[in-house]
């Protein structure tokens, strides 16, 4: 099943996301994340489908057709960037600026 995804290399990259899915929904129970869920998370959720779709491409038995994986990799992409980009601003314009300073 691993190499549906084009081997072990490709598994082990999409654990990168999953990873971030797992620190942000675990920091939400610990700490307040300041909103970080609304976006950075949909975002680490647009990786792991980018990274998913990557690599049904490199794999020998499921593929997409060309146009179709290409715009879907690449719409992945955009929205993980603009998420996770806006998410950042969202965290940085929330910030205390007096509990910065200390």
């Amino acid at each position: 099943m691993i190499e549906w995804f084009g081997g072990g290399e490709n598994a082990l990259s999409m654990l990168i996301p999953l990873v971030g899915i797992c620190v942000i929904v675990v920091a939400e129970r610990v700490t307040w994340t300041n909103r970080a869920k609304r976006y950075v998370l949909p975002a680490f959720v647009l990786w792991f489908g980018l990274r998913a779709v990557i690599g049904l491409e490199q794999g020998p038995i499921v593929s997409l057709p060309p146009p179709i994986g290409l715009l879907l990799a690449v719409s992945l992409l955009v929205g993980f960037l603009s998420l996770l980009l806006y998410g950042f601003y969202v965290l940085w314009a929330g910030r205390d600026p007096i509990a910065s300073r200390a």
